[in-house]
């Protein structure tokens, strides 16, 4: 169904509350595993468009995403390395699971044994929007719910038979070192709330969502640092290839995409963790979207790449700084 969209003010925006209704992107998965630079700052603010450029999204169905998946990257390196590090995400991080994956790419520039535990089409709060109807399955797939799991507060078959849930079984997470967090882009497109007083601040919301799974990875592995990255910039069209907007100007009924970028940043910065601005920092915006975006939503190779070289550089700089 193409999607109803309609300009109000920004005064409107802020009364009104509304659902998302999206195709997700889950995909079939199994058993993988590939292989604080301190850029905090204080929260952003909310941006600064004009009152006559907000557009409320009522609903949009996302990309089609291709995935890049291969057997041989499936199983965890033999080898000894000098750093554990642990991705957990949605659908840029799961479909490309080969060596253009995000995941792989670090793991390689850090010498890193990786095991990337992300599930495409998920949020990091408990969405309990379903279209399955199995709410415990969903509730278990969100970064929540995962980190829950790798704490032994919750029983992995929760989760289901997904590609992250068989990785999760060869990890001893204790001996993580790094828990590279990248979730957004599915909150605001599903229509999670930032941190909407109403819900307290819970693991419904994105702020509440994120601080609950860092406490929970904190019990699992005290010692693990972490690394916070923001949504990228994204454009958005309807099923006719019509363009909608872009994060900045649309908005889900709760903020802006660029909004959420400004949350986690907010949350690296209490929680003391490396914050990656992929909004604004690794060169993806309108004019190199062509460049950087499959779809104006997912990552190119191009686009992975960059995003991998930016973590990893950050990594060995937070090792270099805090550990040498």
């Amino acid at each position: 169904m193409r999607p109803y969209i309609k300009k109000i003010t920004l005064a409107f925006v802020m009364t009104l509350t509304m659902s998302l209704v999206i195709v997700g992107c889950g995909k079939n998965q199994a058993k993988e595993a590939v292989g604080n630079e301190n850029l905090l700052a204080e929260e952003a603010s909310p941006t600064p468009v004009k009152e006559e450029e907000i557009i409320i999204l009522e609903e949009i169905n996302e990309p089609e995403l291709k995935q890049d998946i291969a057997d041989q990257y499936d199983l965890p390196d033999v080898a000894p390395h000098a750093l554990q590090i642990v991705f957990l995400g949605e659908s840029n991080l799961d479909a490309h699971r080969n060596e253009t994956g995000i995941s792989y790419i670090v793991g390689q520039k850090c010498d890193a044994t990786v095991y990337n535990l992300s599930i495409s089409g998920t949020t990091a709060a408990l969405n309990m929007q379903d279209e399955s109807g199995d709410r415990e399955k969903n509730k278990a797939r969100s970064l929540v719910g995962v980190s829950e799991v790798l704490a032994g507060k919750a029983n992995i078959d929760n989760i289901g038979d997904v590609r992250a849930a068989g990785i999760m079984e060869g990890l001893n997470v204790e001996k993580t070192d790094y828990f590279v967090i990248m979730y957004g882009a599915q909150d605001f497109l599903q229509g999670i709330p930032l941190d909407a007083p109403e819900y307290d601040g819970g693991p419904d919301t994105y702020v509440g969502a994120l601080k609950k799974a860092i406490a929970n990875l904190r019990e699992a592995a005290p010692h693990a640092d972490f690394v916070l990255c923001a949504p990228h910039y994204a454009q958005f069209f309807d099923e006719d290839n019509v363009f909608l907007g872009d994060g900045n100007i649309l908005s889900n009924g709760h903020g802006f995409l660029f909004d959420y970028k400004g949350k986690i940043e907010h949350v690296a910065n209490d929680q003391n963790g490396i914050f990656l601005n992929a909004f604004q920092d690794l060169g993806i915006d309108g004019n190199t979207v062509g460049e950087f975006l499959e779809d104006g939503v997912h990552l190119s190779e191009a686009g992975r790449r960059v995003y991998a070289e930016r973590i990893a550089k950050m990594i060995l700089d937070h090792e270099m700084n805090h550990y040498n």
